[in-house]
């Protein structure tokens, strides 16, 4: 009868290999699009949640942005970024605006509430090896006047 006590024993203990691993969550946190001196920066600012009980590193991080269907910019980045234990990470990112996002035609978009698309992929070194995370969301923005007002 010290085969159950064993399973038991073996099955709540990490120290004796069994590993527990949870995928970070990918959220976004906000858009925005500021005025700089050369023109428009974009920013997404992702909410990553690692649930872990130890930390992991981001070591790519790819995104895409489309605003009312529109592609606005990408970026493709090789980084490292520590994400703690058990604790929710701001990440922003500056997208390069594609060649269909000119500084005048976001300057175009009309003040307001516009769609946005946001997807991408990140890659996290992890006890157990390289993780690929997708991540997809969509919601509201507002540009122009409206925006400097929240």
């Amino acid at each position: 009868m010290w085969i159950p006590g064993v399973i038991v024993l073996l099955g709540g203990c990490t120290p004796l290999g069994l590993w527990m691993y949870e995928d970070p969550r990918i959220a976004v946190s906000r858009v925005s699009v500021a005025r700089v001196r050369a023109g428009d920066s974009v920013r997404v600012a992702l909410a990553v949640d690692n649930r872990n009980d130890y930390t992991v590193e981001a070591t790519r991080v790819e995104v895409a942005l489309r605003v009312d269907g529109m592609p606005i910019g990408s970026l493709a980045y090789d980084t490292l970024v520590p994400l703690p234990e058990e604790v929710v990470s701001l990440v922003a990112v500056p997208l390069r605006l594609g060649a269909a996002s000119t500084d005048g035609r976001l300057r175009r978009i009309a003040p307001g509430t516009h769609q946005y698309q946001v997807e991408g992929r990140a890659e996290f070194r992890t006890p157990i090896g390289v993780r690929h995370v997708a991540f997809q969301e969509e919601g509201a923005m507002t540009f122009g006047l409206a925006a400097r007002r929240e």
